[in-house]
């Protein structure tokens, strides 16, 4: 669980800092993301001792830079899949805000974990178009300190402002939004949708 959790934090933060994601339709997304690694690195170790000892300018570094790199409208609506068909406006808006902040909350601690050891390697990228939207698939292999390489996986869809965006990733065969939707579909069954937002606002507000 623990070498999990780092992993979908490596590779979430590998990306964040990539400059494919505020690069052209044009762009090469495998050329475009082979620096993430060393800007990760600056970034976070910069400020390390500060954001150990503060919580809330930690969740805001993280908050700024997954705002800005994943779609969470998308992913929100491939979460809640006919859910999201029957939801109000409001609950849309809602669940996507609480998830974000949730997923904030879970895996933004376990950064401290990072030692620069830690690698990634791009194995291919392909861009496709459909209806006019462009989308892209980025394999990597991401390697924890002297582990064996484990495959990551990055969807991403070109958005209104011309800026890759992440909508999902699998890890190590593990689909996020497949996972994340059979884990709140039950939710939803047993307590609403409105159940489920409150539930997840209240474990925000612990956090």
């Amino acid at each position: 669980m623990k070498t999990f959790k780092q992993l979908i934090v490596f590779s979430i933060f590998f990306i964040c800092f990539t400059p494919l994601l505020q690069a052209s339709a044009q762009a090469n997304p495998e050329e475009s993301i082979e620096g993430a690694v060393q800007q990760l690195l600056d970034e976070f170790t910069a400020r390390r001792s500060q954001l150990e000892t503060d919580k809330l300018a930690l969740y805001e570094m993280v908050d700024r830079l997954t705002q800005s790199h994943f779609d969470f409208g998308k992913i929100s609506k491939l979460i809640l899949a006919k859910n999201w068909k029957t939801a109000t406006e409001s609950q849309r808006e809602s669940f996507s805000e609480e998830f974000r902040n949730l997923l904030i909350k879970t895996y933004a601690t376990a950064l401290f974990q990072y030692t620069g050891e830690e690698k990634m390697e791009f194995i291919s990228s392909a861009v496709k178009e459909k209806n006019g939207v462009k989308s892209a698939r980025v394999e990597s292999e991401v390697t924890l300190n002297d582990g064996p390489g484990i495959e990551v996986i990055y969807s991403m869809i070109l958005d209104e402002n011309n800026q890759w965006k992440i909508y999902n990733m699998t890890i190590a065969g593990v689909n996020l939004v497949t996972s994340y939707r059979k884990t709140y579909g039950a939710s939803i069954r047993s307590l609403g949708l409105d159940g489920v937002i409150e539930s997840m606002r209240e474990a925000n507000a612990r956090s």
